[in-house]
């Protein structure tokens, strides 16, 4: 698979392997997250994607310690969405330890 381009610049994005490190049972070695990360050589753009295509999602840094892990400013936070059932949530990533989560999150502000 051929990197994508950076949505903000242009360049050619590169891969960042992102490890789940925690809860190991049985102390097995790190595994690979499902998705492919990619990062952009000037630094500024941060995202996922499917391993199997589709479109590029933004990341951006959640400041302070992994909720996870403890680590510091490690955690993405992905853009909010809203389910069916009307409630908002975004999806927390610490490309630390690997673990993420999604979070209930209030409503945007309406202007």
């Amino acid at each position: 698979m051929s990197a994508p381009p950076c949505p903000r610049c242009g360049r050619e994005l590169e891969p960042l392997p992102v490890h789940h490190t925690r809860n190991r049972w049985g102390g097995g070695p790190p595994r690979p997250r499902s998705e492919l990360w990619w990062t952009c050589p000037a630094g500024d753009w941060l995202g996922w994607q499917n391993p199997n295509g589709g479109p590029l999602h933004t990341m951006r840094l959640w400041p302070g310690n992994c909720p996870f892990c403890g680590e510091d400013d490690t955690t993405w936070v992905g853009e909010p969405w809203q389910r069916e059932d009307g409630e908002w949530r975004d999806w927390v990533v610490c490309l630390d330890c690997g673990t993420s989560n999604p979070r209930r999150i209030p409503p945007p502000a309406t202007p």
